[in-house]
């Protein structure tokens, strides 16, 4: 079977990376005790050749977190920020007496960015789960700090070439926080065949009622 997708196919996995993120939001929201609202801006779906897609790459600083996804469907999770957005993040949410401590800021921020990867993996993760009737789960996130330039060699050293990306851009929207963080997916062929499949079984479906109904 093909995994080149569909038009319906692609909207379809669109649909169900948006979802998820949705969410997210609610967990997100309860974790750092503010409304947060996350809108999609833009998804892409695309082949081996992911190397381009970051627009973080101009960053002088990014903060790139990986969570190995397995099970069924396997693959790897990549939740990145720059080190304005983290910075924010950090200051509109820890104590001063922890900002104006380095060592102690700098262990809370690994912490505070390793739970909101968590929170928005697992959520995507359980939808995929769920939609594609596949076990699978996310592994404990790991967090690397490096330069914008170097995201490109990153991935490309620590990534299989039998996977397609998804791509996301997103924003985070909440009363004292507006950051753009970027979701890169690399996903196995057998998630895209299970897409098909899904998309296929409910084109069945709908054709049976309609049969059902005119008789």
């Amino acid at each position: 079977m093909s995994t080149e997708l569909n038009k319906l196919e692609l909207d379809t996995t669109k649909s169900i990376i948006g979802i998820g993120l949705t969410k997210s939001a609610d967990s997100l929201s309860f974790f750092i005790k503010e409304k947060v609202k996350i809108l999609v801006t833009d998804i892409e779906i695309c082949s081996e050749d992911y190397s381009y897609i970051s627009k973080k790459q101009e960053s002088k600083s990014t903060y790139l977190l990986t969570t190995e996804i397995k099970g069924e469907i396997a693959g790897k999770a990549y939740l990145i920020f720059d080190k304005q957005e983290v910075e924010k993040i950090v200051a509109d949410n820890l104590p001063q007496s922890i900002m104006d401590n380095p060592l102690q800021k700098a262990e809370m921020t690994m912490a505070f960015l390793l739970e909101i990867d968590n929170i928005i993996t697992a959520s995507v993760v359980t939808q995929f789960s769920n939609i594609l009737d596949a076990k699978m789960y996310g592994d404990v996130p790991q967090l690397n700090i490096l330069e914008g330039n170097k995201l490109q060699n990153y991935l490309e050293s620590n990534n299989s070439t039998n996977t397609k990306t998804i791509y996301v851009n997103s924003k985070f929207v909440a009363e004292k926080m507006n950051i753009e963080p970027e979701f890169i997916w690399l996903l196995e062929d057998n998630f895209f065949q299970s897409v098909k499949k899904v998309v296929n079984n409910l084109a069945k479906m709908e054709s049976l009622n309609k049969l059902i109904i005119v008789h």
